[in-house]
């Protein structure tokens, strides 16, 4: 129970890896704030994060939407009365060579894989400033460092997230807030 009296927002919570990192933090005693698109998932994902012994959060979240994402971040907090550890999980890809891309599934892609993770960085982390304490983790690929055929557009939002969160860390230690 090395989090018990920690919350923690996972994103893209509902299924597979964020489902899984949502659990594990639940079994170490963290609250979580389950965030995702599809509302039906972060309830069962919830649901099974209480029935482990921890406070759960339901929260039917597009994280391409700034306001919902500000909205989610306040409720999470009026919850749990605190925020203590962020990860940005969700992510989206269309596989396609670059040259049979479309900018709708470009803007997609950057919305949900990067612009995501700037929205909840930026209302989450103003709630850690002022307690002086957090640990953001931002997940990318390793298609972000060395790039990946028919993932062109996704290889650069992982690209981004990887620069973004060193330049964050950097931004953040003063705060004691670690940013991986």
């Amino acid at each position: 129970m090395k989090l018990k009296g920690k919350t923690a927002i996972v994103t893209g919570a509902g299924r597979g890896i964020g489902r899984a990192i949502a659990l594990t933090l639940a079994r170490e005693g963290a609250d979580v704030a389950v965030m995702d698109i599809l509302a039906d998932n972060a309830e069962s994902v919830s649901r099974e994060s209480e029935a482990l012994g921890a406070g759960g959060l339901a929260l039917g979240v597009d994280l391409t939407r700034r306001q919902e994402v500000n909205r989610a971040v306040e409720d999470t907090i009026a919850r749990f009365g605190r925020l203590d550890v962020v990860v940005n999980n969700a992510g989206w890809d269309k596989m396609e060579l670059f040259l049979d891309s479309e900018e709708e599934a470009w803007d997609k892609v950057i919305a949900v894989n990067f612009k995501s993770v700037l929205y909840v960085c930026k209302a989450a982390l103003p709630h850690m400033v002022q307690r002086n304490t957090g640990k953001v983790v931002n997940i990318a690929s390793d298609a972000g460092r060395v790039g990946s055929t028919g993932e062109a557009v996704y290889a650069g939002t992982k690209g981004a997230i990887i620069a973004f969160s060193k330049t964050l860390a950097r931004e953040m230690a003063r705060y004691q807030i670690t940013v991986n």
